[in-house]
């Protein structure tokens, strides 16, 4: 499945150059050296793994290109993927992951005094294992999360978001970029934030989601539920809408201040024989 998406990843790109595999701070191995500059627009792989300590939370922070969360299974390992686009002359994006103050931090960086070049970026695929929450910031760069098992904490500047899959709960934010996102049913007593400045909202849910939903925009809502509208005369928003899916056991929100809220209904999957397939098995499809 790994090696599928990796190929997916790199669908399109031609002359892609492999470095070895390396082994995080945390491994037996030394550290990976840093990514190095390449010949003229050359892309260079770059893999680590590391043992993740119970529970232990994972930091990705990346101004630099897209990060994309993978489930990894249930043995705590850790794995990164890295594709780097290197133009010449110009200074190496450096990373050396590790633990710093209990989390495990993914924190790509140029050198001090250095800029960006034009062409330059940095794209992550994490897998993460089971029960360990995960923050990711970027600035333009897209996010995208498929099956993961604990908490998600998302923020981009500038880029969309889309999440499918998460068991856990989930916080996702944006400026005009867009969000969508298709939940199972939320944690209970948990309490979920969506929210973009002026980029549309799609959320997609079962009637299983068991939350209270309160959604606010000055755009317009679209819906194949019951809302109850609520106009708020000068305020941005201008409208809210409230809703209860299931029973009431936690408490989402969702807000953008100009682009329209879709609030669809989701079926979730079935077998062949028309049967429904849970949520553990729903989440394992999302991470392929």
């Amino acid at each position: 499945m790994r090696v599928f998406l990796l190929a997916s990843f790199l669908l399109g790109i031609c002359g892609c150059a492999s470095l070895p595999p390396a082994v995080s701070k945390q491994g037996a191995d030394p550290p990976a050296e840093p990514v190095a500059a390449a010949a003229a627009g050359q892309l260079i792989r770059q893999d680590f793994s590391a043992r993740l300590g119970s529970g232990q939370a994972v930091s990705v922070n990346n101004p630099y290109g897209d990060v994309r969360l993978r489930f990894g299974g249930y043995q705590d390992e850790l794995e990164i993927n890295t594709v780097a686009q290197q133009p010449p002359q110009a200074a190496a994006i450096l990373l050396e992951p590790g633990v710093v103050d209990g989390i495990y931090r993914i924190a790509p960086r140029l050198p001090a005094d250095t800029l960006i070049a034009e062409g330059q970026r940095l794209d992550l695929v994490v897998f993460v294992p089971l029960g360990h929450n995960v923050r990711v910031r970027t600035e333009s760069g897209v996010i995208e999360s498929r099956g993961i098992r604990a908490d998600i904490d998302l923020h981009s500047a500038r880029g969309n978001i889309a999440i499918r899959g998460t068991s856990g709960s989930i916080n996702a934010e944006t400026g005009p970029g867009t969000i969508e996102a298709s939940l199972l049913r939320a944690p209970p007593g948990s309490r979920q934030h969506l929210a973009t400045s002026t980029g549309f909202i799609v959320l997609a849910v079962s009637d299983q989601l068991d939350a209270n939903l309160e959604l606010s925009t000055s755009a317009v809502f679209a819906t194949e539920f019951s809302l109850r509208v609520e106009n708020l005369p000068g305020q941005e928003p201008n409208k809210r809408a409230t809703a209860q899916i299931g029973e009431g056991k936690a408490d989402i929100f969702v807000e953008s201040r100009r682009g329209e809220i879709r609030l669809l209904r989701w079926t979730g999957f079935t077998t062949v024989n028309g049967k429904p397939v849970d949520e553990d098995e729903q989440a394992d499809t999302d991470s392929d």
